[in-house]
């Protein structure tokens, strides 16, 4: 029975490398792979896709706006992992990111978690403290760190 892996994606050209590592790494038999894109909970509209109202679009075309780049880049990494033969999942929940990963991958019962890194100096780790190290302090499953 494939092994669930979850793979933590946004919206940022970065998103491709991750799958390129998935595809590498993993293989159609042995994993099913889920994309999860966590974003801030103020730029949500919808939990789940759901077309947006003329007043929605009207009142908050900031927040339409970030859930539809994060409903694509969803969408087009499954259309991208599914052409590689994988039976994959995905979704977009509006959540803190650390959060959202860890309860997913719980939920999942993943056998590894495959997650972006962004480089920054010490006062921007200070400022912005990382996702991927927080995730890997909370999880008792390997975690796959790209560079974005």
């Amino acid at each position: 029975m494939p092994r669930p892996v979850l793979i933590a994606i946004d919206a940022s050209p970065a998103a491709s490398a991750l799958l390129n590592l998935a595809l590498r790494y993993c293989r159609p038999d042995e994993q099913q792979l889920h994309v999860l894109m966590a974003i801030d909970s103020s730029f949500a509209v919808h939990d789940k896709p759901l077309p947006f109202s003329a007043g929605e679009l009207e009142e908050y075309p900031a927040a339409c706006e970030e859930q539809q780049l994060a409903e694509q880049a969803v969408s087009e990494a499954l259309t991208t992992l599914r052409n590689a033969g994988f039976n994959a999942q995905g979704c977009m929940i509006a959540a803190e990111p650390v959060e959202a990963i860890v309860d997913k991958a719980k939920a999942l019962d993943c056998e590894l978690i495959i997650i972006g890194h962004r480089h920054l100096s010490r006062l921007g780790r200070l400022l912005d403290p990382s996702i991927s190290a927080k995730v890997i302090d909370r999880v008792q499953v390997p975690v796959l760190v790209g560079a974005a």
